[in-house]
């Protein structure tokens, strides 16, 4: 699977075409009348308007042309031992391009020789995944971070629940564990969400170096009121912060699943963080080893009304 450091799928999208004649889709009823067929909609792509002077419909963000690309891609399940070296080294630079077709496709288990994790490793990139941050610290001295793909949300009532996972042995996970608490840190889909994104997905091997870098290296400050809470990161390139705790039940919120934990968290609050002003804004992204942003938008054609689909 291709993804930032300790993540699997969170998202799923899947557009169908259909011949207008042919395909219909039929409406539930409470009573034993026969139901009204509905033809189904026709969808076209518009290109999503952005506030912002510049920005390319469905476009990716790249690492800068003049810099060395990016040398080990983010996956799903990346070795534990990947570690943040000790010594400054120089931040990526992030641009954006117009998307590129995917570099890869899967195939039919019966017509490859690959093994069945590499095709679907291949699958999971043709889908888009939100890319999160999210912080943690326990009685210790140092916080701790890690990028993620796997963040989703369960429930809404009566409280908010998330879900995203991790693989363990991570330095991350066991300050969450110890002390309950975590942030998670929606972040902006334009370079300076990515170099957060990518700045945090290199371990935490350097300690508190990690956090202190974000400032000079990101423009992102991090924050923690009280000892033992979990820092707030604040930046451009940050859009929102949930505040959370682990779910009491069940299994207290961790749930083991071979080598990684799914995490369950209760949202507390929401906090907007570097005053708003970012209302055209949506979260990061990330599919086929690249960071993205929200382009175009498939939405139904002419002639249909919203809403109206199976009235009698």
């Amino acid at each position: 699977m291709n993804s930032p450091p300790r993540i699997t799928v969170g998202l799923k999208a899947a557009a169908e075409r259909c011949s207008n004649s042919a395909a219909v889709i039929t409406a539930p009823t409470l009573s034993m009348r026969r139901a009204k067929p509905i033809p189904m909609r026709r969808l076209h792509i518009q290109s999503q308007q952005h506030i912002n002077k510049g920005h390319v419909p469905s476009c990716t963000i790249l690492p800068h042309p003049r810099r060395a690309p990016i040398s080990q891609p983010l996956t799903h399940q990346p070795p534990h031992n990947r570690t943040l070296s000790t010594t400054p080294h120089p931040l990526r630079q992030f641009t954006t391009s117009p998307q590129p077709p995917p570099s890869i496709h899967p195939h039919s288990s019966s017509s490859t020789s690959l093994p069945l994790p590499e095709q679907f490793r291949s699958l999971m990139r043709l889908i888009t995944h939100s890319v999160v941050v999210c912080t943690s610290s326990s009685s210790g001295p140092i916080p701790r971070a890690m990028t993620m793909s796997s963040f989703t949300s369960l429930s809404l009532l009566p409280t908010p629940i998330i879900s995203f996972n991790i693989a363990t042995p991570s330095r991350t996970f066991d300050a969450l564990s110890s002390s309950r608490l975590f942030n998670i840190h929606i972040l902006t889909d334009d370079p300076s969400g990515a170099r957060i994104a990518d700045w945090l997905a290199r371990g935490n091997a350097a300690g508190l170096e990690v956090f202190e870098q974000l400032q000079s290296e990101c423009g992102c400050s991090y924050e923690t009121e009280t000892k033992g809470e979990a820092p707030i990161l604040k930046g451009p390139g940050v859009l929102y912060v949930l505040r959370c705790e682990l779910l009491q039940e069940p299994m207290g919120g961790l749930v083991k699943v071979r080598d990684h934990y799914i995490v369950l968290g209760e949202v507390k609050e929401i906090v907007e963080v570097n005053g708003g002003g970012k209302e055209d804004k949506f979260g990061l992204m990330y599919a086929d080893r690249k960071y993205r942003e929200l382009g175009g938008c498939i939405i139904p054609g002419e002639g249909v009304e919203e809403g109206k689909d199976g009235e009698e």
